[in-house]
């Protein structure tokens, strides 16, 4: 069989896939809870604008076109577990987004909010600390940039 048409079979097996559909409304409900986040968080400093809107959009597009070509393209070349492990790195990364919106909402429901802070917890989401700062972190690669506290602290003791 020539090997296009079995990445084309492959592409048409996408629609049955559970990791797809499960990466698919992890997305989703990542774009809804940003959108929310945005409406609800009254104590975010950064709130929803349409240049932070349309750069999420754009991320969450490419994203998906990565994810929706590499991955039948890898099972085709029989690296299943890589094209598995790359989709489920993706959704991982999709849920901590969707804890750290959740945990930034102003949500009342009292048997969901120790829930949301849990798991916040349990992560160890940087957002859902108090003293997080988004200025702090380097808005790429996530990595922190600010003073060290304990070590500030320590040296005014001195």
């Amino acid at each position: 069989m020539p090997y296009h048409i079995l990445v084309m079979r492959q592409v048409e097996r996408l629609i049955d896939d559970p990791l797809i559909i499960g990466f698919t409304w992890l997305v989703i409900f990542d774009i809804v809870s940003g959108i929310v986040k945005g409406l609800r968080g009254r104590a975010i400093p950064e709130r929803t604008n349409s240049t932070k809107g349309l750069y999420g959009l754009c991320k969450h597009m490419l994203i998906m076109t990565m994810v929706l070509t590499v991955y039948p393209y890898l099972i085709t070349l029989n690296f299943n577990s890589m094209a598995q492990f790359m989709v489920l790195a993706f959704s991982y990364q999709y849920l901590v987004s969707i804890i750290e919106n959740l945990s930034q909402m102003d949500i009342h429901v009292e048997w969901l909010r120790p829930i949301i802070d849990n798991l916040a917890s349990k992560l160890n989401l940087a957002k859902s600390q108090t003293d997080y700062d988004a200025k702090d972190f380097n808005h790429v690669t996530g990595s922190y940039q600010g003073k060290e506290k304990d070590n500030d602290t320590k040296n005014d003791s001195n």
